[in-house]
């Protein structure tokens, strides 16, 4: 059986580290960052929008073909809104915990690094030459780097700019892995 992280594990891991942050502006982008990814793991799109401002946001995603076939921008927190409840309205999390993660933080916001893993249909994954069985479970794992502006002020994610690396596996699971992730 195929080893998954744990949402738990990484709950862990990004807990701790906000509490060994000595600046309290890190510890603030932190935490953010945690609360918008557990509300994404947990499909509440509440809570994502009780993360994002009222207006503007700046996504961008560039280079994670697997999920998004194509460079994709914009720019107000209603598109983020439809983004999110398309996410939210599928059978599985739409973020998956991560590992072998690193943290920066600057004045602006801070970055992420590290290596995403999810459990995903087929029908979602845009890979070639795999054959995917457009209904199977698929656990995957990929290398990704991303910026998230941050008003400490406000204590909200100004938006994501996602930068994904070539897919690393794609093992065969069954719907019962995501209860193991989960966990």
């Amino acid at each position: 059986m195929i080893e998954i992280p744990t949402v738990s594990d990484a709950m862990r891991r990004i807990n701790a580290n906000i509490g060994n942050l000595e600046n309290p502006r890190d510890r603030i982008m932190l935490e953010v960052y945690r609360d918008h990814w557990i509300a994404e793991v947990r499909n509440d799109l509440a809570a994502i929008m009780t993360t994002l401002p009222e207006k503007e946001v700046t996504y961008r995603f560039d280079g994670i073909g697997l999920l998004i076939p194509h460079y994709w921008e914009f720019k107000t927190t209603e598109e983020a809104r439809s983004l999110y409840q398309g996410a939210a309205e599928g059978d599985l999390p739409m973020a998956g915990p991560f590992i072998e993660e690193r943290w920066a933080f600057a004045d602006w916001g801070m970055m992420f690094e590290g290596i995403n893993t999810a459990i995903i249909r087929g029908k979602s994954l845009h890979i070639q030459p795999y054959p995917l069985d457009p209904e199977g479970y698929y656990f995957i794992r990929w290398r990704s780097m991303s910026s998230h502006p941050i008003d400490v002020e406000r204590r909200l994610m100004l938006g994501e700019h996602v930068f994904g690396g070539k897919l690393m596996d794609v093992t065969v699971v069954e719907r019962d892995a995501v209860d193991r992730m989960l966990a």
